[in-house]
C-alpha cells in the first residue's frame, strides 16, 4: 500500500512527541537531560550528610547529579563563594546568608521572581529591588534550648517556658536551679553564635516592623544612631551578663568546645542552651529517646507585654541563589527543577522536613517538622509570633564576634563592646 508524505509526516511527528514524552517521564517530569551534573554549596555544615543523601535520592528519580560541596567550617559562606567566583568554578546552587545574596545578586544571580513558589513562600521569599533572587530554605529561629525532663524533675512540676517571660523571672530560675545542683546555661564561644545570633537581637529587637529593624541598621551605618546607651543594648546585655554567670564554661569560657556544648543539655549537665533549632542536628545523637526538648524566647526585660519577651527569632536566615554567570541554561533548569522538588513534590517535601529536619518556608507544606525544637518553630510561625531579621554585612559575625568574646572572657567592658561595635559600622573596625 502507498503512504502518501503527508501521512508519513504525521506518523513520524507523533512517534516524536511519544518519545519525548516517555523521554520526559524517565527524567521525573523534570525535562532536564540524564546526563545533566550541578553543584550544591552549602552553607550548613550540620546537614551535609542529609543533603548528600537527599542528592543521590533525586539522582535516582532524574539522573539529575547534584554535587554537594561543603562550605569548610570557619569560612564565612560570602568568602567560599566569592572564592569560587574568582577561581572561575561558581557552584550553580548556593546556600548563603541572606546579607550575602544581596551583595550578590545584582551582578551573580538568576531572577527566580517568576517562579510558583514564590507566591507560596510569600513575605519569606525576600525581595531586592521588588525581584526575588533566592529560595528559602527553611525557617530558623534561635531562643533558649531547654532539656523539659530535666527542669520538671529539678523544679517538682512542669515546666512551662510562658512562666518565665522577664528577666527577672529567668534569674530567679537560673538561681533555683543552681541552688538545686543544676547548672542553669550552656554558653558557646563560637564568633557565629556570639557575633550573628545573639548580638543579631540588637537590631531584631528593635521593632515588630521589617523597615524598622533595617531602618536602624542604616543609622548606625550613617552615624545617627549609638549603640551605647540604646535600651535593647542593655537589655541584651544584661542578659547576657545573665548567662555568663550560670555558664558551665565560666571558669574559661573561650576553651568551650562546640563538640561538646550539645552533650550538656542532652545528659542534663545544663537545663539550657543559648542555640537555634539548627542544632538539632548537633543533638539528636546524643539525647535518649525518653528525654523532651523545647525552645523558648531570651527575655529582654519585664515588661511581661514586651514583643521581645513572647516572640521567637524566626526567619528564612538560609536562601539558595542560582547561578546566572558561567551556569548553563540546561543547568539553570536543572537547578530550578531541582528547587521545585523539594516545594511540589511529596518526595522533596519529606527530604525538607524529615531528612533535612528543616521547617519549610511554603504554605502548601503541610508535613509537621520531625524534631522538637523545628516543631516549636513552627508553631511559633503559625502563631504569628515570629520578629523579623536584619540584613547585616557578612562580617558582622566574625568582627563584632571576635569582640563578643572578649566580653565573655572578661578582657572587655560593655562601654568598650559598645564603641567597638559603633566602630565596626563606621568602618573603623
Amino acid at each position: 500500500m502507498k503512504i502518501s508524505k503527508r501521512i508519513l509526516g504525521a506518523v513520524l511527528c507523533a512517534l516524536l512527541v511519544v518519545t519525548l514524552f516517555a523521554a520526559c517521564n524517565r527524567d521525573g517530569g523534570t525535562g532536564t537531560g540524564k546526563n545533566v551534573s550541578i553543584t550544591f554549596l552549602n552553607s550548613k555544615g550540620e546537614i551535609q550528610a542529609a543533603l548528600e543523601s537527599v542528592a543521590k535520592e533525586y539522582e535516582k528519580k532524574t539522573g539529575v547529579k547534584v554535587d554537594v560541596i561543603a562550605a569548610p567550617a570557619g569560612t564565612s559562606p560570602f568568602e567560599k563563594i566569592s572564592s569560587m567566583y574568582n577561581s572561575g568554578t561558581p557552584p550553580t546552587l548556593a546556600m548563603l546568608d541572606a546579607t550575602d545574596v544581596v551583595s550578590l545578586a545584582a551582578e551573580k544571580a538568576l531572577d527566580l521572581s517568576d517562579e510558583k513558589w514564590v507566591e507560596d513562600a510569600g513575605s519569606l521569599a525576600y525581595r531586592i529591588d521588588g525581584k526575588v533572587y533566592s529560595f528559602p530554605m527553611g525557617v530558623e529561629g534561635k531562643g533558649l534550648i531547654y532539656n523539659k525532663t530535666l527542669l520538671d524533675k529539678t523544679l517538682g512540676k512542669p515546666f512551662d517556658p510562658a512562666e518565665y517571660n522577664t528577666l527577672d523571672k529567668l534569674t530567679a530560675l537560673f538561681k533555683t536551679l543552681s541552688d538545686k545542683g543544676v547548672t542553669p546555661v550552656t554558653v558557646s564561644k563560637e564568633d557565629w553564635s556570639l557575633g550573628a545570633h545573639f548580638m543579631g537581637m540588637l537590631y531584631q529587637a528593635q521593632s515588630k516592623e521589617q523597615d524598622e529593624i533595617q531602618q536602624y541598621v542604616e543609622d548606625l551605618k550613617s552615624g545617627k544612631a549609638k549603640v551605647e546607651g540604646n535600651k535593647r543594648f542593655n537589655e541584651i546585655m544584661d542578659v547576657f551578663d545573665l548567662l555568663k554567670e550560670y555558664n558551665i564554661s565560666k571558669k574559661d569560657p573561650l576553651a568551650a568546645d562546640y563538640a561538646v556544648d550539645p552533650t550538656y543539655i542532652a545528659d542534663g549537665k545544663t537545663a539550657f542552651w543559648f542555640n537555634g533549632n539548627w542544632a538539632w542536628a548537633n543533638m539528636k545523637d546524643f539525647v535518649d529517646s525518653s528525654t523532651e526538648f523545647g525552645l523558648m524566647p531570651v527575655p529582654l526585660n519585664n515588661d511581661p507585654n514586651d514583643f521581645v519577651n513572647n516572640t521567637l527569632i524566626g526567619t528564612a536566615s538560609k536562601q539558595i541563589m542560582i547561578d546566572r554567570v558561567k551556569a548553563t541554561e540546561e543547568q539553570q533548569k536543572a537547578a530550578k527543577d531541582f528547587l521545585n522538588w523539594f516545594v511540589y513534590d511529596d518526595a522533596g517535601q519529606k527530604a525538607m522536613v524529615e531528612t533535612l529536619n528543616l521547617v519549610p518556608a511554603f504554605k502548601n507544606i503541610t508535613l509537621e517538622p520531625t524534631d522538637p525544637l523545628s516543631k516549636v518553630i513552627k508553631q511559633y510561625v503559625d502563631a504569628g509570633k515570629t520578629s523579623g531579621d536584619a540584613i547585616v554585612p557578612s562580617d558582622h559575625w566574625s568582627v563584632v564576634g571576635a569582640d563578643m568574646q572578649k566580653y565573655l572572657a572578661g578582657k572587655e567592658t560593655r562601654a568598650e563592646l559598645a564603641k567597638n561595635i559603633e566602630a565596626y559600622w563606621a568602618g573603623k573596625k
